[in-house]
């Protein structure tokens, strides 16, 4: 996710000239958007993970 870092990095520097405005290059903006969808795609992947319906698998406790 070096991307997101990179412009946060890079938003934080200009919040702290007071800078009205930012901008970056068409690249740059594609990187972001590849980090963030890559991020998004871990996140539905680990809430399908998450919701799986139970298994009609039974676990025995062996004997006791």
């Amino acid at each position: 996710m070096i991307y997101i870092n990179n412009f946060v990095d890079r938003l934080k520097y200009h919040e702290s000239k007071n800078n009205k405005d930012f901008c970056m290059s068409i690249r740059d903006a594609k990187d972001l958007h590849g980090d963030i969808t890559k991020l998004l795609a871990s996140l539905y992947e680990l809430h399908d993970i998450k919701h799986e319906p139970p298994s009609d698998e039974v676990i025995s406790g062996g004997s006791f």
